[in-house]
């Protein structure tokens, strides 16, 4: 299922088995964070944190923006998923100017381009929209790392409100949803469950906490969690009411591929997963 994304110091390839790759040319100040792709038609979107857009990928390698530099009141690009009904791209952005935040969600028509809604909150507490889920209620879950805060948003009557806040939330980051809607957050301990139903909280426990702790992107698929760590894939394995961990396996890391650095988030379609790497994310990090 390994269908592995990679930015070749400017920007992304995509290595199926790592045997081949397509690869991508963009800007050197790009830095991919979010990555997404339409079932439909096969293609990539992956956000920009450096330069604040959207691009669109085809499966030859040739890119497109597809949303432009702050267009729309796009900011420095993290989380995106696709409604695949609707033919809607979802993303959540953010930035930070003076002692002030700025965070929104954004979603965008994939056929014309136009935006079709938009949430911004602006604060001097910290705030970060990292990541966020479509719901088979209909509602956006977002994760907010600095709140420690999963959002709940209601594109219907376009509002959101604060769904879960906890401890247990702390630095929350990669989210995503199993078959029957519970909700799976990455956080700076490890893995949370977060049932929909109830907001209860349940953190799992791991043979190695280590491996699990700050993961970033996370996709469930087939009873899995799979989840991009520091320098690693991991593939937890779950019982099949999804309760608790049954295994844990490191898919790929730092140590077996060279082109494996500064990973992010991934994105399934079928059974190929597909991750950024090589992001730069940290250098960009460093210099802020």
């Amino acid at each position: 299922m390994n269908k592995f994304l990679f930015t070749a110091f400017i920007f992304i390839a995509t290595i199926a088995n790592c045997q081949t790759a397509i690869i991508t040319k963009s800007e050197k100040e790009f830095i991919p964070e979010g990555i997404t792709i339409n079932p439909t038609d096969k293609k990539i979107y992956v956000s920009s944190v450096g330069l604040m857009k959207i691009i669109e990928i085809d499966q030859s390698g040739t890119h497109r923006d597809f949303v432009k530099s702050g267009q729309d009141g796009f900011l420095e690009g993290l989380g995106m998923k696709i409604d695949a009904k609707k033919q809607w791209l979802w993303g959540v952005s953010n930035h930070k100017e003076g002692g002030k935040y700025a965070s929104a969600v954004h979603a965008f028509d994939l056929k014309s381009g136009s935006r079709t809604r938009q949430w911004v909150v602006r604060d001097t507490s910290k705030h970060l929209f990292n990541d966020l889920v479509l719901h088979p209620n209909g509602m956006i879950y977002i994760t907010d790392t600095f709140a420690s805060t999963v959002y709940e948003y209601d594109p219907v009557k376009k509002s959101i409100s604060v769904f879960a806040k906890d401890q247990l939330l702390k630095q929350a980051n990669g989210i995503a949803v199993n078959d029957s809607g519970k909700l799976f957050v990455a956080t700076y301990d490890g893995l949370v469950m977060l049932d929909v139903k109830s907001k209860s909280l349940t953190p799992f426990t791991y043979k190695d906490s280590k491996k699990a702790e700050w993961m970033d992107g996370i996709v469930f698929w087939k009873n899995q969690v799979i989840g991009v760590a520091d320098k690693g894939i991991m593939q937890y394995k779950l019982d099949e009411k999804n309760e608790y961990i049954v295994s844990e396996k490191v898919i790929d890391s730092a140590d077996k591929n060279k082109l494996f650095k500064d990973p992010t988030t991934c994105a399934i379609l079928g059974d190929e997963l597909y991750v950024v790497v090589n992001s730069y994310l940290s250098r960009l990090q460093r210099e802020q």
